[in-house]
């Protein structure tokens, strides 16, 4: 069985631990809690053990750690679909990811699709789509798109 590390990064608040968790143990708590450093679950797609590395969100004080980066086989950019200076700060993060570890796969995960106030820009998909990187609305709440987003990213990483 092949083992490879992924990171789940973005801003606080984005929800890459319910991701994390939605994916993992299928579970979805409402109970918001902040990873201090970082947590690490391990998930089996195929003949793939993944070891799933949420790291800290960033904010405008404090950085991504990148020290947690190193070895990754692919990285999930998780911004807020509801909060679109999140998503427009996933560029700043994976500037930090390629300065640190190079160029690996990477999948988008919008995360929060469950809620009403949509706030994605047409620029923001433009972008995405430049850097060759597959776009998932996701919803940890209701599991939609979850699955298919780490399957998407064992798929890079192992072809």
């Amino acid at each position: 069985m092949k083992k490879k590390k992924i990171c789940m990064v973005g801003d606080f608040s984005v929800g890459k631990t319910s991701l994390t968790q939605t994916f993992v143990n299928n579970v979805f708590s409402d109970k918001y809690l902040t990873t201090i450093g970082v947590k690490i679950d391990t998930a089996i797609i195929g003949d793939t053990k993944l070891i799933v590395w949420d790291v800290a969100g960033r904010d405008s004080l404090s950085p991504i750690n990148s020290s947690y980066l190193v070895g990754a086989a692919g990285i999930v950019l998780v911004g807020d679909g509801t909060r679109e200076n999140t998503i427009d700060d996933l560029s700043i993060i994976w500037d930090t990811v390629k300065n640190r570890i190079g160029e690996v796969p990477v999948v988008v995960a919008l995360n929060k699709a469950d809620l009403y106030d949509w706030s994605v820009s047409d620029q923001s998909y433009t972008f995405f789509s430049e850097q060759g990187w597959d776009v998932f609305s996701t919803s940890a709440k209701d599991g939609r798109n979850v699955e298919e987003m780490f399957q998407a990213l064992v798929e890079k990483i192992t072809n």
